[in-house]
């Protein structure tokens, strides 16, 4: 009898716990702004969400490809490089009018991406070698348009205006994100082209003796990320209102890849969860505005984050 009440009382705590763990990204995020609202000065001041939110928009959006890329068992580390190329086709093209530097800009991206899912689907390069090889080569290629220079960027048109313009406290560049995040979820959920990226993530085997079009899948969950990633170049060089090659996109493939698996999309592929890769993003923009504004040095707050990062993926994991 005792042994059929414990496993009676085990059972119960089970969803209970397990809700936990799956939710621990909104729990984290919701404590730790609860705790910055009373131990950190000013961080009620709607100038500091608003600054989060614009350092947040760029980083959704790779986090986005990034969490298909993974949720199809594989990665994209190209994503900071391919932000720093979008930025420095734009800095080189300015004077052919904003409009078409933006369209290049984009397009830059797009090209990286179209060109790291070819070699995957094609070729069947391994895409952590892929993505690596291309990290190199477009950070190397975005200097090398600019010699190495930052190149600063008219203080007017439509590039200026995205780097500042807000509706309220919300940066346009945000909402653009979000209707972005919405877009891709419906694309992930509801059609069948999300259907296949998460089939290919959850077994390639089975979804290849299915007849399903693998490898147009990988080429188009390549292209999608690479196009993210040069929307976020825009959006970060219209920010800092310069092409840097050598600042913009700087380790943001490491941010992005923590952003989606902390918000519920295993390493192991097979799912995607578009909300809590969103919430893993403002939940390291958080944190690092944390750091700062309680003038914590940088290094100690490198080992504090990467700890974070530890003890959240492994809630996560514990819950998936």
């Amino acid at each position: 009898m005792s042994d059929r009440l414990t496993a009676i009382a085990a059972g119960s705590r089970l969803p209970n716990t397990a809700w936990i763990r799956a939710s621990s990204v909104y729990i984290a995020f919701a404590g730790l702004v609860l705790l910055d609202l009373i131990v950190t000065p000013g961080f009620r001041n709607p100038a500091v969400i608003r600054s989060l939110l614009f350092e947040s928009a760029p980083l959704i959006l790779i986090a986005l490809g990034q969490s298909l890329a993974i949720g199809t068992r594989g990665i994209d580390l190209s994503v900071g490089s391919v932000m720093a190329l979008s930025s420095a086709v734009i800095g080189i093209t300015i004077g052919m009018g904003q409009g078409t530097s933006i369209a290049l800009g984009i397009g830059a991206g797009l090209s990286c991406g179209i060109v790291n899912g070819l070699l995957i689907a094609v070729l069947r390069i391994d895409p952590l070698i892929s993505s690596l090889s291309l990290l190199v080569a477009a950070r190397g290629l975005a200097q090398a348009l600019l010699g190495g220079a930052r190149v600063d960027l008219p203080f007017n048109g439509p590039i200026s205006w995205l780097g500042g313009a807000t509706v309220s406290v919300v940066p346009v560049t945000a909402v653009i994100a979000l209707v972005a995040a919405f877009l891709f979820a419906f694309v992930v959920k509801r059609t069948t082209l999300g259907h296949y990226a998460i089939f290919a993530g959850a077994s390639r085997t089975a979804a290849f003796l299915a007849g399903q079009p693998v490898r147009a899948t990988l080429a188009f969950v390549y292209g999608l990320s690479g196009l993210l990633a040069g929307v976020a170049g825009l959006f970060a060089t219209a920010r800092l209102g310069a092409a840097d090659p050598n600042y913009i996109g700087v380790q943001f493939e490491l941010d992005a890849i923590a952003a989606a698996v902390i918000g519920g999309t295993p390493l192991s592929g097979g799912r995607i969860s578009t909300v809590g890769t969103i919430f893993g993003v403002l939940l390291l923009e958080v944190l690092d505005a944390s750091f700062i504004m309680n003038n914590i040095s940088s290094t100690y707050a490198q080992m504090l984050k990467a700890a974070f990062i530890v003890g959240a993926l492994y809630m996560q994991r514990a819950g998936a």
